[in-house]
């Protein structure tokens, strides 16, 4: 298994679809931080946001790397079909928190803050960027290894998802409806919502529910996309 996941890494890298992302969210980091002063949380909302987007990107290209016929021959050398899914997500993961490491320490390290960050700052940094990236994985995962979408449409309909998961509120605003049909979609801004406020935070009763929502939907869905992909690899 972890030769596997070193074997996947190593291609991913050479086939350097890792380059379009890395240059994407380097830049998108680097550029927002220009100036100096600002916000702690809200900022760190939106390069949450930035993650999401790059890793659903990530993980298309990571179940991109090889053919049919490679992915069937890895199926035989593994000797488990749930090991090549895992192996991917594993990969997945990793350059994950590269991408949160560099987004959430970067700033502190140039100085951008206009307030001393606070270990309640970091520990909601560290809960959104995580929880943005799990959900870039799954939205990825799920156009690319399941029968839902041709090939050729995953890009767009990943995209589409995660537009309409981010403008969650402005839709709800303007049909109370969608409420419940995006209960299918990933909660992009009900784990960002305690950083979208002013940087002297409390953490109260609704933060733990929506935490809890957050984690429940992420079990669900790694367990729904898990058994797509067996159903489509029969």
């Amino acid at each position: 298994m972890s030769g596997f996941t070193r074997y996947q890494f190593i291609s991913y890298i050479r086939s350097l679809k890792i380059v379009p992302p890395l240059t994407v969210f380097g830049a998108w980091v680097i550029i927002f931080y220009t100036y100096k002063g600002v916000p702690i949380l809200s900022s760190y909302a939106v390069t949450s946001l930035a993650i999401y987007l790059v890793m659903t990107w990530v993980t298309i290209g990571i179940f991109s790397i090889e053919g049919e016929t490679e992915k069937h021959l890895l199926f035989v050398q593994l000797g488990s079909k749930h090991h090549y899914l895992w192996g991917k997500w594993a990969i997945c993961l990793i350059i994950s928190s590269f991408f949160m490491l560099f987004a959430i320490v970067y700033p502190v390290l140039m100085n951008n803050f206009k307030e001393t960050i606070q270990p309640i700052h970091f520990g909601l940094s560290i809960y959104s960027h995580f929880f943005l990236a799990i959900f870039g994985i799954i939205v990825g995962s799920f156009f690319s290894i399941t029968s839902f979408a041709s090939t050729k449409y995953t890009w767009l309909l990943a995209m589409l998802v995660v537009t309409i998961s981010i403008s969650y509120e402005g839709i709800v605003e303007k049909v109370a409806l969608f409420k419940w049909i995006l209960l299918l979609f990933p909660p992009v801004v009900h784990v960002i919502k305690y950083l979208s406020g002013n940087d002297a935070v409390t953490i109260k009763l609704d933060f733990w529910l929506i935490a809890s929502f957050a984690f429940v939907y992420t079990i669900i869905s790694f367990i729904v996309v898990s058994k797509m992909f067996l159903q489509k690899e029969k």
